[in-house]
């Protein structure tokens, strides 16, 4: 996946404070433990010199081959007794080498000529951060989803709340139990019924448990992509991309953008992709079925009917009772 140079300056700024870490944490490691157990020093020092006594003794004609193996030994010797002071202490054997975030690049970011995963988290994760930092994914949560807004007054059939209740418990477990292959879903409803309230929860959830999460308005995404689109730039594509790859996409507010033909074709290409890939995608849409199947065609329409579990809101714009409730 491609990202911008800011990214890349921001990845490279993370993993230098994690390695910058591990090398005082270790420093601050042996002031402590040298302090207590001066033999540990001793050690490390003469250990560090084996290298150096390795070459000599390279180079010292026939007695080499045998000053080499009694270097070895004597290296061997000092890792098993540095082993025993430590372990005396209750401590790993590996206590004295940096505590990198990432075993395997060590906070380098690659490993074997490519891009390490820890790298591809921070860039991914960062890059989702800024895609979203206009969402407010702090102030929704399933714990304040008030039911009592809905009314429980029904002449046939359930209540508004009462089917409100069905589909805030299917949310809240669809939430806890999401994973990358979990059912896409259609939130329809009049505005102010709880659909943006939903949708969040279900990303503030995902998102604790370390999925990648895009939320956003829809006018607002498409209207980022047409940008980058066309700006020529080497990131093009950048939010497009990530759209497509993340783990889960939340598109609030579908219908609500100018429709043009790129906006269609966006749309058509956001939804298409992501169902080739087997990614979860949210929809939520102020429009009813019909007024879907005019605004974006056949092609886009047959996919979000056949492949999204629908989940239609009721009752009245619980923001007008809110501000009600506020002058009373």
């Amino acid at each position: 996946m491609a990202y911008s140079k800011e990214l890349f300056e921001y990845g490279r700024e993370v993993l230098n404070h994690r390695r910058q870490r591990a090398f005082q944490a270790l420093e601050e490691r042996k002031r402590e433990l040298y302090s207590c157990l001066p033999r540990l020093e001793e050690i490390e020092n003469e250990l560090s010199m084996t290298g150096y006594a390795a070459i000599r003794a390279a180079m010292s004609g026939s007695q080499g081959p045998q000053r080499l193996e009694d270097i070895k030994e004597k290296n061997l010797s000092l890792q098993q007794e540095r082993r025993q002071l430590l372990a005396s202490l209750g401590l790993p054997e590996d206590y004295l080498t940096e505590p990198f975030t990432c075993p395997h690049c060590h906070d380098e970011g690659y490993r074997d000529g490519k891009r390490c995963e820890c790298f591809e988290k921070i860039l991914k994760d960062e890059a989702f951060r800024r895609l979203n930092s206009k969402s407010p994914l702090s102030l929704c949560d399933f714990s304040n989803f008030d039911l009592s807004y809905y009314s429980s007054a029904s002449d046939s059939g359930p209540s508004a709340q009462e089917q409100m209740s069905k589909i805030f418990q299917f949310c809240k477990r669809y939430a806890q139990n999401f994973s990358a292959d979990c059912a896409n879903l259609l939130m329809s409803g009049r505005t102010g019924l709880g659909k943006t309230h939903l949708s969040l929860s279900i990303a503030k959830a995902a998102m604790e448990r370390g999925y990648g999460v895009i939320y956003g308005s829809t006018p607002d995404l498409l209207s980022q992509i047409e940008k980058e689109r066309f700006s020529y730039s080497e990131n093009d594509s950048q939010t497009m991309d990530f759209m497509l790859e993340c783990d889960l996409l939340i598109l609030d507010d579908l219908g609500a953008e100018f429709p043009t033909a790129f906006t269609g074709a966006t749309v058509y290409q956001l939804l298409n992709t992501r169902l080739n890939k087997h990614l979860p995608t949210i929809i939520s849409t102020n429009l009813s079925l019909q007024e879907l199947l005019k605004l974006y065609g056949e092609r886009v329409f047959s996919r979000i009917i056949g492949s999204y579990v629908p989940l239609f809101f009721v009752g009245q714009d619980i923001r007008q009772k809110k501000e009600q409730a506020s002058f009373s």
